[in-house]
This record gives structure tokens, sequence and C-alpha cells, in this order.
């Protein structure tokens, strides 16, 4: 996210508010680079796209600890440290039969 940053800002426009939050601390994770980079700026497009007159685009990263019983209320989780990715933005959001296809593999709004 911080490497990206510079970039983002530029892709986002003047319009639209990017807020950038990163804890003190860094964890390494197993990820790969330019995947993470390419979703960040999908992302960020989109949610450029759906604040035509402006708005805030936030990103915040987070370490987090889930217990046994964390991980047991959530599917398919394991409990241990992780870092997370928090992605906020003001846009119109999705209506209720975009949302109903979100998560199609080859669903597409563009």
């Amino acid at each position: 996210v911080e490497s990206t940053e510079s970039m983002l800002r530029r892709v986002i426009g003047e319009d639209v508010r990017l807020d950038v939050e990163l804890p003190a601390e860094r964890w390494l994770v197993r990820a790969d680079p330019g995947q993470v980079e390419q979703v960040v700026m999908n992302l960020a497009v989109n949610a450029r796209d759906a604040m035509p007159h402006g708005g805030t685009l936030a990103f915040r990263v987070e370490h987090v600890h889930l217990t046994e019983a964390d991980a047991a209320a959530r599917p398919d989780a394991q409990a241990g440290d992780f870092v997370v990715l928090v992605v906020r933005d003001t846009g119109v959001g999705m209506d209720e039969a975009t949302l109903a296809r979100v998560f199609e593999p080859f669903f597409t709004t563009k």
C-alpha cells in the first residue's frame, strides 16, 4: 500500500481525498507484491468511478490476532496473527443486482 500511494494519488485525481493509515510496526506477509498492487489499484479506480463528484478513499493496514474462538466463528478461518487491509470510500455503492453478483468469478460492470 505504501509503495503505491503516490501512484494512487495520480490515478484518483484531485477531487478524491486519499487517506492511508499504516501501522508503525511492519509485518511481512506471503503475497505477490505485483498482485497486491494490482488489487489496490483496481479498488482505487473502482472507488474513484463511484465518486464522480469527489469524496474520500481510505486504506488502512492493521495487525490482528484471531483466537481459536474468533476463528471458530468465521468459515475457513484459523487462529493466528494476520495483516488486514481495510478499504473504505464514500462512493454511491452498489445496487442490489450488482451486489447479488459481486462474487461471481468473471462478473464485471465495466
